[in-house]
């Protein structure tokens, strides 16, 4: 799969690169989204400012608000299938993050993306929106 990698801390322009890597399956309750939208929020800057490294080490892939499509259910999900549309925050510096065309995620932490939201409304939301996903997808069910 196609990633934006993320080779050094630094500017944008001076640290990403597009590379091949391979596409993860997903694991026992976890799913293969195909991305279909993703955001740069403030987490994104900070970790590619240096802010974290502790926690990060490049070369890394980052990105964590993501909507997409369910591409394969692992073993024991039970809330989704393929051809879902979701929308999440994935979990900060658990795993590669979501510049990538697919991004492997636990169920858990996914929601079904409100159809009244276009891809890239949906992976804008997540993380600046200061709620996760479930409690607005909860919010737009009883509209």
């Amino acid at each position: 799969m196609r990633a934006m990698v993320m080779t050094d801390f630094g500017p944008a322009d001076k640290v990403f690169v597009q590379d091949e890597l391979p596409t993860n399956a997903p694991g026992h309750g976890e799913l293969l989204v195909r991305v279909h939208a993703t955001s740069v929020n403030p987490l994104d800057l900070q970790i590619r400012r240096g802010d974290y490294r502790e926690d990060t080490r490049p070369p890394l892939v980052i990105g964590y608000d993501v909507s997409g499509v369910v591409e394969q259910a692992g073993a024991g999900v039970t809330r989704f299938k393929p051809g879902d549309e979701v929308w999440y925050l994935a979990r900060f510096f658990h795993g590669p993050g979501a510049y990538a065309e697919y991004h492997v995620v636990e169920e858990s932490i996914v929601a079904r993306k409100p159809s009244s939201l276009s891809h890239v409304e949906a992976a804008s939301l997540p993380l600046v929106a200061g709620a996760p996903t479930w409690c607005w997808t909860r919010w737009a069910r009883r509209r």
